[in-house]
């Protein structure tokens, strides 16, 4: 997308998606810290809980240096994982929530809607994000 934009405007671009995955790191890790300290370090005093979430976070930050072509993994969950959770599971859940008698026809249909469609771009994108991942792997050979 910044591809197509002049020198000065895609800084900008650049700069505030970056400003944006800095300030919304905190919230992304705090349910899997939370789940985490729970499941390693159990009710101890805070000190440990520093130090885990530290090394959680230089371990992260340290994954995301190493791995080439981040954004294609990125790609890859996005288009599975995102998929699943953004389209196939409400209309899941709302199917499950209500008996069909429940539900009008409208109702019924857009909850089908995002099942099948859902799974479609999830098959597409994946395979999509594969491929260019084995296009980086046969490069790097």
């Amino acid at each position: 997308m910044t591809l197509n934009l002049d020198g000065m405007t895609a800084n900008i671009v650049k700069v505030a998606l970056c400003l944006g995955l800095y300030l919304t790191y905190p919230i992304m890790m705090f349910p899997i810290n939370q789940v985490m300290e729970h499941l390693f370090l159990g009710h101890s005093s805070p000190d440990p809980h520093r130090l885990f979430r530290s090394s959680v976070v230089l371990l992260s930050a340290l994954v995301a240096f190493v791995m080439p072509d981040f954004g294609k993994f990125l790609s890859l969950i996005g288009s599975s994982i995102c998929s699943v959770l953004g389209f196939i599971l409400p209309g899941y859940f709302h199917l499950m929530t209500f008996d069909r008698n429940e539900l009008y026809f409208w109702q019924w249909a857009m909850d089908y809607f995002l099942i099948v469609f859902g799974v479609l771009f999830a098959i597409v994108g994946t395979s999509n994000s594969v491929a260019n991942l084995m296009s980086g792997v046969q490069d790097v050979e």
